[in-house]
């Protein structure tokens, strides 16, 4: 058996060629298959432009606004950075949301949008409890420019709209504090406590119409309250609970008595001091029915006795 051996030369001038024609294949079909996805892309964002964002159709038209507070619709849409005649698509919905969350009388917003032209708010807002009074630092109690209303967690907020409920608030008078921001929570101890006394408070007598107009705050150790029938309380800081629960009871002895009280001092665990108010001397003037009611006589006679373990 004879063996022959085979010189081949791979980088023979034809073996080239034929090697450059298949890569400048390769990269002719790569090329024309990037343009066309490229403008297979294009086309495709020109028509999604097209039929959203340069469709009139889609243009807002309509902006509900559901709140459970004083927020209107032109304040949302303020506050939101919304207008009329807006493209739908171009809203930002996380920003306008991002926004009104921003409002320190926003408690949470939702936003929505529906095609063709609407967009939808939902916003809860912060419920006031009592506006705030501090003298040495301006702050006057319903008024619009320099007031401050406090919620139930302590957070201050000023008031957009003067409305009847919020006259109708009771009023925290202190005069030891920072001047308050803003959005920001309350510091001061004795405020905090007031605010729980109203809470307690509420929650106690609320159902009978007995309500807390005022409470003021005169030093450190002790709250004067005043309620809606000229009723006035003093109650410990420091024992708040204990003497809610003995005006309570003090309450339903006097109504059961046929008595209106006019002043309580709960802060004695015994012997707790409390006046009456007693119809005033009738003189043989006339004088008008009105003026007969003894909730609105606080200048009538005084009658002072003990409860509680006392005499």
């Amino acid at each position: 058996m004879e063996l022959h051996q085979l010189d081949v030369k791979l980088n023979s001038r034809r073996g080239q060629r034929v090697r450059q024609c298949r890569r400048r294949a390769a990269v002719i079909k790569f090329t024309a298959i990037a343009l066309t996805l490229l403008t297979v892309s294009a086309l495709v964002r020109w028509g999604y432009r097209q039929a959203f964002y340069e469709n009139s159709e889609f243009r807002l038209n309509r902006l509900v606004v559901q709140s459970d507070g004083v927020l209107s619709e032109a304040d949302v849409a303020i506050a939101g950075g919304i207008e009329m005649g807006m493209n739908l698509m171009t809203i930002d919905l996380k920003d306008v949301r991002r926004r009104l969350n921003n409002l320190p009388m926003v408690v949470s917003a939702e936003v929505s949008r529906e095609l063709p032209d609407l967009v939808e708010i939902k916003i809860e807002e912060r419920q006031p409890l009592a506006w705030l009074s501090c003298p040495e630092q301006g702050v006057i109690p319903k008024n619009e420019s320099r007031g401050f209303l406090i919620d139930q967690n302590g957070e201050f907020f000023r008031c957009e709209k003067l409305l009847q409920r919020y006259l109708d608030l009771p009023i925290i008078e202190t005069y030891e504090m920072p001047m308050p921001a803003e959005g920001s929570l309350v510091q001061a101890t004795p405020v905090k406590e007031a605010i729980r006394l109203i809470l307690e408070s509420d929650r106690m007598f609320g159902s009978d119409g007995l309500l807390i107009t005022e409470v003021r705050i005169r030093n450190a150790y002790s709250l004067t309250c005043t309620y809606n029938t000229l009723m006035q309380v003093v109650f410990s800081m420091k024992d708040l609970d204990r003497g809610l629960q003995d005006l309570r009871w003090i309450v339903t002895h006097a109504h059961s008595a046929g008595q209106q009280l006019a002043t309580v001092n709960v802060m004695p665990k015994k012997n707790i001091p409390v006046t009456f108010y007693t119809p005033p001397v009738l003189h043989a003037s006339p004088i008008d029915a009105d003026s007969s009611d003894l909730r609105a006589l606080p200048t009538a006679e005084r009658q002072l006795r003990s409860i509680l373990n006392g005499g």
